[in-house]
């Protein structure tokens, strides 16, 4: 896995530029559903208490937390494509 981020990371600049750009993406897509997903699962919540709770809310909320995990990996590997980017300048 280290050497796969490392060949995506500091590979050729086209694929690296490509990868922040799909990486950016999907992190914009994960987190507008992650902030509508949150918002109708508190809204649920608040509305229906701890028998909201026991009907599917934990679950969802559980969910939730895995979504903004993934969200954060995506834009870890984006920063990552990006550091690989500038570190190119750098060098120069």
């Amino acid at each position: 896995m280290r050497r796969l981020l490392a060949y995506l990371f500091d590979g050729p600049w086209p694929l690296t530029f490509a990868a922040m750009g799909l990486f950016g993406g999907l992190f914009g897509l994960v987190t507008a559903n992650f902030a509508m997903a949150a918002h109708a699962n508190l809204d649920y919540l608040l509305e229906n208490g701890v028998w909201g709770l026991m009907e599917g809310g934990a679950l969802q909320a559980a969910q939730l937390i895995g979504l903004g995990y993934l969200a954060l990996g995506l834009y870890v590997l984006f920063k990552g494509c990006l550091y690989g980017l500038l570190g190119r300048f750098q060098k120069h």
